[in-house]
């Protein structure tokens, strides 16, 4: 964990954190856990690397706690989505996936994890970001902390990386 100078969190959390409340709850009326975000937003700040070189910490402090709030939307509406009380598992459920398929889309997604975890770790972020949770090429870069081109470069490099594994294994199952 990287080390903070003596009370740096401590003052910029007395100076800020009614600031960065009443600016999630101007922004996000109905947001409910307010003090959360808050917290969450600090705790960011404590495990960013050096915490005491950025040049405007308020902003660094207000724009996190936009970025964690937007997150926390999505992730609700998505379960939203997702999460129909009124469903029968039974209906739902797809009772024409044999065994066999279940093991050979597992394997799959398996094989696919692995060629994940082969690229470097923010190219592997930034095509997660983008293909799996929606991201834009500017959420990527606020997120990562790297410009807009550069996250589009890192996932088309990861699904040229996809690709060529993809077109592998083809050419090996067609031998």
């Amino acid at each position: 964990m990287p080390t903070l100078l003596p009370g740096f969190l401590h003052t910029l959390f007395l100076q800020h954190a009614d600031d960065v409340g009443a600016f999630v709850r101007g922004r996000w009326p109905k947001e409910q856990d307010v003090s959360d975000i808050v917290q969450e937003t600090f705790l960011r700040l404590s495990q960013y690397p050096e915490p005491a070189t950025i040049q405007n910490p308020r902003a660094f402090l207000f724009q996190t706690a936009a970025n964690l709030t937007v997150d926390r939307h999505r992730r609700r509406e998505t379960r939203a989505r997702y999460a129909d009380p009124e469903a029968n598992i039974d209906e739902v459920a797809d009772r024409s996936l044999s065994p066999e398929h279940y093991w050979q889309a597992r394997e799959q997604l398996e094989q696919f994890a692995g060629w994940l975890d082969e690229l470097p770790k923010l190219r592997r972020h930034a095509f997660v970001l983008y293909r799996l949770e929606g991201c834009s090429h500017a959420e990527i870069a606020n997120r990562l902390g790297i410009s807009v081109r550069c996250s589009e470069r890192y996932v088309m490099l990861a699904m040229q990386h996809i690709s060529a594994k993809l077109c592998a294994q083809q050419d090996q199952d067609w031998r």
